[in-house]
């Protein structure tokens, strides 16, 4: 019997943690994707997540209260050859500095001390909550390049746009980045209390509010998250001798996440066929982003 939408994420919680208080594995390998280990074990505690509703379904993304540790993203595919429950890394730590910054958190990355932007700055962590995501594919997306000189695709008439980096796709990987609207619905969240405003709106904002005018209303006034991947898993990025020593190319945990979500390639290939695949049921789709603790005390107050 299908359950109702509003219990979909502490079903996970008990079925994951044994009890009401979520978890991240620990020990997540951070120099090879963990996506084999992690769906493994998964699938060697639970037959089911009952994430997918009939007409909600979640992804449900744990990020532990430490920064440095990447947390997991947690879905189920329905149907064909690859059905069944999955579970990989995921980071979320938005914006880190070597160098002390006014108001920021410190931490650590193995040995090196670390400064995490707040949760409430437009870099900063990924804050909790409900998003309502889609595959930002260009059968439906009308897309500019922030990072190629400004380049847009020209104005044509599809239902959605977006601004992306041309670094979120890696090469000959059938992957897309995944759009994160914050949904205004947020319920009983851990991301209900916050304050939602307008943002300040960014690049190419013309084209963005004609296709959705509340698109940069959102916590804190921070619009514009995606998840999405890079290039360091690229055969070629590994053996160019310009990126050598970079620690990017060996652990997970230092790569960049804009703000945003980050998983690896692989992970995002499966990421977008549970978006696409629940999407052609008629169902919204959504992450539910968590933190397995308190919140930043910077965002608390």
């Amino acid at each position: 019997m299908k359950r109702p939408a509003a219990c979909f994420g502490w079903l996970v919680f008990f079925a994951l943690a044994g009890c009401a208080s979520p978890i991240v594995p620990r020990d997540i390998p951070t120099d090879r994707s963990a996506l084999p280990e992690l769906t493994s074990s998964l699938r060697g505690r639970v037959r089911s997540l009952g994430l997918n509703g009939p007409r909600v379904s979640r992804a449900l993304v744990l990020l532990p209260e430490d920064r440095a540790n990447p947390g997991v993203i947690s879905f189920e595919l329905e149907d064909g050859p690859r059905a069944g429950a999955y579970q990989c890394e995921v980071l979320g730590r938005g914006r880190t500095s070597e160098s002390a910054e006014p108001g920021w958190l410190r931490g650590a990355i193995g040995t090196t001390t670390v400064y995490y932007a707040p949760m409430s700055e437009a870099d900063g962590a990924t804050p909790v909550g409900l998003y309502d995501v889609r595959n930002i594919s260009t059968q439906t997306y009308e897309l500019a390049f922030l990072d190629d000189a400004g380049q847009a695709s020209p104005p044509q008439p599809k239902p959605y746009f977006s601004a992306i980096r041309t670094s979120w796709y890696p090469k000959d990987a059938p992957v897309m980045p995944i759009d994160m609207i914050w949904a205004e619905d947020q319920g009983s969240s851990q991301g209900a209390r916050f304050p939602v405003r307008q943002g300040r709106p960014g690049a190419f904002a013309d084209r963005q509010l004609a296709h959705n005018p509340r698109y940069y209303y959102g916590p804190f006034g921070r619009s514009g998250l995606a998840n999405h991947t890079d290039r360091w898993d690229d055969p070629d990025r590994k053996s160019d001798p310009r990126f050598a020593g970079r620690r990017e190319l060996s652990d997970f945990r230092w790569r960049d996440t804009d703000g945003c979500l980050k998983v690896r390639p692989d992970c995002l290939e499966l990421l977008n066929q549970w978006v696409a695949e629940q999407a052609a049921k008629g169902r919204r789709t959504q992450y539910e982003v968590r933190q397995t603790r308190r919140l930043d005390r910077v965002v608390a107050r």
